[in-house]
C-alpha cells in the first residue's frame, strides 16, 4: 500500500486529524494533484471551507473549488472558475451559480447541453424546476419539480415551490399540502410557514395566519415580508396598535438595510 492509499485508507475510516498530518507531510515531500484534491477533501470535512479552496485550486480541481464559492455565495466568482468547462457537472454547477443571479435563461441554455447522469439526478430537476417558476412556466415547473420529488422526496425546497406554483395557478388545496410537506420535512422553514400564511389570510382565517406569520418571525426575526402580511392582517382584524408595530419594524429592517449597502 503507497502512503497515499493509507492516508485514503485513515480519511475512510473518518481519521480526520491522523488523515490530515500525514497528507500535510507528503504534499511538503512530494506534492502531486491527488495529494492536493485528497488533502481539500479532509479539510473540507473539517469545516475548513477556505484552505479546502485553497488545496483544491492547487489541485486544479476547479469542479471541487466552484462548489466551495458557490457554498460561500460567491457565485460570480464560481462562474469564472468554470468558464470554458463543459463536462455535466460543470454545467449543472454553472446553472445552479445562474438561479442564484436570477439569470433564469442562461439557467436553461445550460441544462439543455447537459447529457448523462445528470440529466436524470434529482438536482437537474430542481434547478430546471425552480427557474420555470421564476419565469411564470408554472405547469413545466409542477412536472420538473414532481419528477425531483419522484427521486429524491426529501426535500422541503421540492414542495415550497410546487406549493409556489399551485398557488399561482388558484390550486390551493394542493398548495397547502406541499406547504405543509414541506414544514414537516424542515419545521424551521421561514418562507413555508409565510406561504401557508397567506392561504388562510386569503380564506379569511386571519388568527390562523397571523399565527404562521409570526412563526415565520420566529425563526427569521428580519423577515421583513412577514411583517408586512401579518400588520396588513391586524388592520383587517381592527388591531391597529399591533399593525403600527409590525409596520415600524418594516420601517426598521429597512433602514439597517440602507446603512448595510451604504458601507
Amino acid at each position: 500500500m503507497s502512503q497515499l492509499e493509507d492516508i485514503i485508507s485513515q480519511y475512510n475510516s473518518g481519521n480526520l486529524n491522523y488523515a490530515l498530518r500525514k497528507i500535510q507531510e507528503l504534499i511538503s515531500s512530494n506534492p502531486s494533484k491527488e495529494a492536493y484534491q485528497l488533502l481539500g477533501k479532509i479539510l473540507l470535512d473539517m469545516g475548513r471551507e477556505e484552505e479546502a479552496l485553497e488545496a483544491f485550486n492547487n489541485a486544479g480541481d476547479k469542479i471541487n473549488a466552484a462548489k466551495i464559492l458557490i457554498n460561500r455565495i460567491r457565485y460570480t466568482d464560481a462562474l469564472q472558475l468554470l468558464e470554458g468547462i463543459n463536462e455535466p457537472e460543470a454545467r449543472l454547477l454553472r446553472a445552479m451559480a445562474y438561479l442564484k443571479l436570477e439569470q433564469y435563461e442562461k439557467v436553461l441554455d445550460e441544462l439543455k447541453e447537459i447529457s448523462g447522469e445528470y440529466l436524470n439526478s434529482p438536482i437537474f430537476y430542481k434547478i430546471k424546476g425552480i427557474t420555470e417558476y421564476f419565469l411564470g412556466n408554472y405547469y413545466d415547473s409542477i412536472k420538473d419539480l414532481s419528477k425531483a420529488i419522484s427521486l429524491y422526496g426529501f426535500d422541503a425546497d421540492l414542495f415550497y415551490y410546487r406549493a409556489l406554483c399551485h398557488m399561482s395557478l388558484n390550486n390551493d388545496k394542493d398548495a397547502e399540502k406541499d406547504f405543509d410537506t414541506a414544514i414537516n420535512l424542515n419545521p424551521y422553514y421561514a418562507e413555508a410557514y409565510f406561504g401557508k400564511g397567506i392561504m388562510k389570510e386569503k380564506k379569511g382565517k386571519f388568527e390562523e395566519a397571523v399565527k404562521l406569520y409570526t412563526r415565520s418571525i420566529s425563526i427569521n426575526p428580519n423577515y421583513k415580508g412577514a411583517y408586512v402580511r401579518r400588520a396588513k392582517t391586524y388592520m383587517k382584524m381592527g388591531m391597529e396598535d399591533e399593525a403600527i408595530k409590525d409596520i415600524d419594524k418594516v420601517k426598521e429592517i429597512e433602514d439597517s438595510k440602507n446603512k448595510k449597502d451604504i458601507h
